[in-house]
C-alpha cells in the first residue's frame, strides 16, 4: 500500500521513534536492574515494591516487546525508505505492541503503582495513543486502496 496521506507518514515516522525510544528505555532498564538495587522507570513499583512473583511477568513481557520493537522499527524504516506500507508487518507489530500495553497495564495498575507516579505512567499512555489511530489506519484504510 503505497503512503500518499501526510498524516500516515507522520505516524509511522512517530511509531518508529517511539519504537527506537521504547528499546533505549528498555535497554537502560535492564542494564540498571543487572547492575544496582534500582527499580528504573518504565517499570516504577508500588510503595510495596513488586512481588518476588511479579519479576517473571515483568521480564517476560519485556521480551516480548523487544521482539514487537524491533518489527515496528523495521515497519517504520521500510515505510518511509520504500515509501510502501507494509500493512501486514506494520499490524502484527502494532498487535504486539498494544496487546503488551494492555497487559502491563492490566499486570501493573491493581498494584497501586499507576496511582504512586501518575506523572510517569500517565506519559506512557500519552505516547500510545497516536498508535491506536495508526492501528486504525492500517485495520481500516480509507476506500482508496492505494494510500491510508
Amino acid at each position: 500500500m503505497l503512503i500518499k496521506e501526510r498524516s500516515t507518514q507522520i505516524l509511522i515516522i512517530y511509531y518508529g521513534l517511539l519504537q527506537f525510544l521504547h528499546l533505549l528505555v528498555l535497554i537502560r532498564a535492564g542494564i540498571l536492574l543487572l547492575t544496582t538495587t534500582k527499580i528504573p522507570f518504565p517499570i516504577l513499583p508500588p510503595a510495596s515494591s513488586w512481588q518476588t512473583q511479579t519479576w517473571p511477568f515483568l521480564f517476560g513481557l519485556a521480551g516480548t516487546d523487544v521482539i514487537g520493537i524491533l518489527l515496528g522499527i523495521i515497519f517504520a524504516v521500510k515505510s518511509q525508505f520504500k515509501g510502501v506500507v507494509d500493512q501486514k508487518l506494520g499490524l502484527i507489530s502494532l498487535s504486539i505492541f498494544i496487546t503488551g500495553a494492555a497487559v502491563f497495564a492490566a499486570g501493573t495498575f491493581p498494584t497501586g503503582a499507576w496511582s504512586q507516579h501518575p506523572i510517569a505512567y500517565g506519559g506512557m499512555v500519552l505516547l500510545f495513543i497516536p498508535c491506536l489511530f495508526l492501528s486504525i489506519g492500517l485495520i481500516a484504510p480509507p476506500e482508496n486502496k492505494n494510500h491510508l
